[in-house]
Protein backbone atom coordinates (compact mmCIF):
# COMPACT_ATOMS: atom_id res chain seq x y z
CA UNK A 1 0.00 0.00 0.00
CA UNK A 2 2.51 2.65 1.04
CA UNK A 3 4.75 1.34 -2.33
CA UNK A 4 1.83 2.59 -4.44
CA UNK A 5 1.19 5.54 -2.72
CA UNK A 6 4.93 6.62 -3.18
CA UNK A 7 4.63 5.64 -6.81
CA UNK A 8 1.82 7.67 -6.88
CA UNK A 9 2.89 11.20 -5.29
CA UNK A 10 5.97 10.00 -7.77
CA UNK A 11 3.64 10.60 -10.71
CA UNK A 12 1.52 13.57 -9.35
CA UNK A 13 4.73 15.22 -8.76
CA UNK A 14 6.75 14.95 -12.09
CA UNK A 15 2.82 16.07 -13.38
CA UNK A 16 3.16 19.08 -11.31
CA UNK A 17 6.39 19.66 -12.57
CA UNK A 18 5.29 19.57 -16.61
CA UNK A 19 2.52 21.77 -15.67
CA UNK A 20 4.32 24.43 -14.08
CA UNK A 21 7.15 24.29 -16.96
CA UNK A 22 4.04 24.20 -19.77
CA UNK A 23 2.95 27.33 -17.73
CA UNK A 24 6.86 28.98 -17.71
CA UNK A 25 6.75 28.15 -21.56
CA UNK A 26 3.90 30.05 -22.10
CA UNK A 27 4.34 33.08 -19.67
CA UNK A 28 7.46 32.98 -21.39
CA UNK A 29 9.14 33.83 -18.21
CA UNK A 30 10.99 31.85 -15.62
CA UNK A 31 11.02 33.89 -13.13
CA UNK A 32 10.06 32.70 -9.12
CA UNK A 33 7.15 34.47 -9.42
CA UNK A 34 5.88 32.88 -12.54
CA UNK A 35 7.19 29.22 -11.95
CA UNK A 36 5.35 29.66 -8.01
CA UNK A 37 2.44 30.82 -9.94
CA UNK A 38 2.59 27.92 -12.17
CA UNK A 39 3.09 25.14 -9.77
CA UNK A 40 -0.18 26.56 -8.00
CA UNK A 41 -2.44 26.78 -10.63
CA UNK A 42 -0.75 23.58 -11.43
CA UNK A 43 -1.54 21.71 -8.20
CA UNK A 44 -5.42 23.20 -8.19
CA UNK A 45 -6.05 21.13 -11.83
CA UNK A 46 -4.42 18.29 -10.85
CA UNK A 47 -6.10 17.71 -7.64
CA UNK A 48 -9.52 18.90 -9.12
CA UNK A 49 -8.74 16.55 -11.87
CA UNK A 50 -8.01 13.89 -9.47
CA UNK A 51 -10.27 14.75 -7.15
CA UNK A 52 -13.77 15.46 -9.38
CA UNK A 53 -13.10 14.93 -13.17
CA UNK A 54 -11.39 11.01 -12.88
CA UNK A 55 -12.85 8.15 -11.75
CA UNK A 56 -9.30 6.87 -10.90
CA UNK A 57 -6.15 8.72 -11.24
CA UNK A 58 -4.70 10.23 -14.12
CA UNK A 59 -1.42 8.93 -13.57
CA UNK A 60 -2.75 5.22 -13.78
CA UNK A 61 -5.12 6.33 -16.64
CA UNK A 62 -2.65 8.49 -18.92
CA UNK A 63 0.47 7.23 -17.83
CA UNK A 64 3.38 6.74 -20.11
CA UNK A 65 7.69 5.96 -19.87
CA UNK A 66 9.55 9.43 -19.69
CA UNK A 67 11.35 7.55 -22.32
CA UNK A 68 8.49 6.55 -24.59
CA UNK A 69 7.00 10.27 -24.12
CA UNK A 70 10.42 11.78 -25.04
CA UNK A 71 10.89 8.84 -28.21
CA UNK A 72 7.03 10.14 -29.50
CA UNK A 73 8.21 13.71 -29.59
CA UNK A 74 11.36 13.05 -31.28
CA UNK A 75 9.03 10.60 -33.71
CA UNK A 76 6.56 13.16 -34.33
CA UNK A 77 9.09 16.58 -35.25
CA UNK A 78 10.70 14.27 -37.15
CA UNK A 79 7.50 13.63 -39.16
CA UNK A 80 6.61 16.49 -39.34
CA UNK A 81 9.40 17.98 -40.86
CA UNK A 82 10.16 14.68 -43.13
CA UNK A 83 6.09 14.85 -44.28
CA UNK A 84 5.92 18.91 -44.60
CA UNK A 85 8.99 18.24 -47.40
CA UNK A 86 6.64 15.93 -49.30
CA UNK A 87 3.50 17.62 -48.87
CA UNK A 88 5.52 20.92 -50.76
CA UNK A 89 6.68 18.52 -53.62
CA UNK A 90 3.40 16.82 -54.00
CA UNK A 91 1.70 20.12 -53.80
CA UNK A 92 4.25 22.26 -56.35
CA UNK A 93 4.48 19.12 -58.85
CA UNK A 94 0.86 19.02 -59.08
CA UNK A 95 0.50 15.36 -57.90
CA UNK A 96 -1.74 15.63 -55.07
CA UNK A 97 -4.22 12.59 -54.78
CA UNK A 98 -6.76 13.22 -52.07
CA UNK A 99 -8.36 10.49 -50.67
CA UNK A 100 -9.99 8.78 -47.56
CA UNK A 101 -8.29 5.73 -45.99
CA UNK A 102 -9.48 3.40 -42.90
CA UNK A 103 -6.02 2.83 -41.19
CA UNK A 104 -6.24 -0.78 -38.93
CA UNK A 105 -4.92 -0.33 -35.94
CA UNK A 106 -3.67 -2.73 -32.91
CA UNK A 107 -4.46 0.39 -30.18
CA UNK A 108 -6.69 -0.27 -27.17
CA UNK A 109 -6.18 2.18 -25.00
CA UNK A 110 -8.50 5.51 -25.54
CA UNK A 111 -5.10 8.12 -24.56
CA UNK A 112 -2.83 6.17 -27.03
CA UNK A 113 -5.05 6.08 -29.77
CA UNK A 114 -5.69 10.07 -29.03
CA UNK A 115 -1.67 10.56 -29.18
CA UNK A 116 -1.31 8.72 -32.66
CA UNK A 117 -4.65 10.38 -33.71
CA UNK A 118 -2.75 13.78 -33.15
CA UNK A 119 0.32 12.51 -34.21
CA UNK A 120 -1.81 11.90 -38.08
CA UNK A 121 -2.91 15.43 -37.48
CA UNK A 122 -0.03 17.10 -36.80
CA UNK A 123 1.87 15.54 -39.92
CA UNK A 124 1.32 17.50 -42.99
CA UNK A 125 -1.08 15.84 -45.42
CA UNK A 126 -3.00 13.93 -43.43
CA UNK A 127 -5.79 14.65 -41.44
CA UNK A 128 -7.33 12.36 -38.87
CA UNK A 129 -11.48 12.65 -39.30
CA UNK A 130 -12.45 9.37 -36.88
CA UNK A 131 -11.41 6.79 -34.81
CA UNK A 132 -13.24 3.94 -33.43
CA UNK A 133 -12.00 1.04 -31.43
CA UNK A 134 -9.60 -1.18 -34.36
CA UNK A 135 -9.95 1.73 -37.23
CA UNK A 136 -8.80 5.28 -38.07
CA UNK A 137 -10.44 7.57 -40.87
CA UNK A 138 -7.90 9.47 -42.67
CA UNK A 139 -7.98 11.88 -45.08
CA UNK A 140 -4.49 11.57 -47.01
CA UNK A 141 -3.00 13.82 -49.96
CA UNK A 142 -0.91 10.89 -51.38
CA UNK A 143 -3.41 8.09 -51.70
CA UNK A 144 -0.55 6.04 -52.75
CA UNK A 145 -2.07 2.86 -52.52
CA UNK A 146 -5.77 1.26 -51.62
CA UNK A 147 -4.34 -1.93 -48.90
CA UNK A 148 -5.60 -0.75 -45.73
CA UNK A 149 -2.23 -2.03 -44.08
CA UNK A 150 0.10 -0.55 -46.52
CA UNK A 151 -1.71 2.75 -46.50
CA UNK A 152 -1.45 2.09 -42.28
CA UNK A 153 2.07 1.61 -42.56
CA UNK A 154 3.08 4.67 -44.32
CA UNK A 155 0.78 6.90 -42.32
CA UNK A 156 1.18 6.07 -38.79
CA UNK A 157 3.17 2.72 -38.37
CA UNK A 158 6.01 5.00 -36.71
CA UNK A 159 3.97 6.74 -34.43
CA UNK A 160 1.48 2.91 -33.49
CA UNK A 161 5.02 1.68 -32.31
CA UNK A 162 6.88 4.06 -30.53
CA UNK A 163 3.09 4.28 -28.50
CA UNK A 164 2.23 0.99 -28.03
CA UNK A 165 3.93 -1.44 -25.61
CA UNK A 166 5.77 -4.35 -27.15
CA UNK A 167 3.99 -7.04 -25.52
CA UNK A 168 0.73 -5.12 -26.17
CA UNK A 169 1.37 -5.25 -30.50
CA UNK A 170 -0.46 -7.51 -32.55
CA UNK A 171 1.58 -9.83 -35.08
CA UNK A 172 1.32 -7.76 -37.78
CA UNK A 173 2.80 -8.16 -41.12
CA UNK A 174 5.27 -5.58 -41.78
CA UNK A 175 5.47 -3.86 -45.38
CA UNK A 176 8.48 -1.60 -44.66
CA UNK A 177 10.39 -3.19 -42.60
Amino acid sequence: MEDSRQRSNGGFLVALAVCTLVWAIWNESYTPRTLLQGALFSWIALFVTNRYLLRAQYQRLFGTSPLRAVRYILVLLQEIYRSGVHAMHLTISGKIDVGVVDLPTAIENPFHAVLVANAITLTPGTVTIDYRPGSFKVIWIECATTDPDQAAEMIKGRFERVIMPRDNRRHEKRVFA
